[in-house]
């Protein structure tokens, strides 16, 4: 064997060792992601994920709700959470609006979508504002 080739067989040796012990990925949280109407967002240390919809600068105020589905990849992992964050155009003044992933076991995996809506009030009916965002993530 030349020299050259021994130091690539060395260097894939390390690399597969390397990658063999690596770390279980992490919980992270992350967000607020933007989505037309509203964001969405996922806090790892306080094991909650959000929703706000925001307001419009129309007068009057555009209706606005974001809709926010999470689910673990293994069902028995941890809770399903599914919710809307309405914005402060509707009387109960709805803001900021977060659910509770504590009961999943520690690192589950998660997948989470997201879409806003908003009142159209010339056709009298809720219109998606936004594409669905969909996202994996560890709880």
């Amino acid at each position: 064997m030349n020299l050259t080739t021994k130091a690539a067989v060395v260097a894939g040796a390390v690399l597969a060792v390397g990658v063999a012990v690596a770390a279980p990925a992490s919980a992270a949280s992350f967000g607020p992601i933007w989505i037309g109407g509203g964001a969405y967002s996922y806090n790892d240390g306080q094991d909650l994920i959000c929703a706000t919809a925001t307001n419009s600068s129309a007068t009057p105020k555009v209706k606005r709700y974001i809709e926010v589905n999470a689910w673990p990849l293994n069902s028995s992992d941890g809770p399903s959470r599914q919710f809307r964050d309405y914005n402060n155009a509707f009387s109960d003044g709805s803001g900021n609006t977060c659910r509770s992933l504590a009961t999943a076991y520690e690192d589950s995996s998660y997948r989470v979508s997201a879409i806003a809506f908003e009142w159209n009030t010339e056709f009298g009916q809720w219109v998606r504002a936004s594409h669905i965002d969909v996202r994996d993530f560890y709880s």
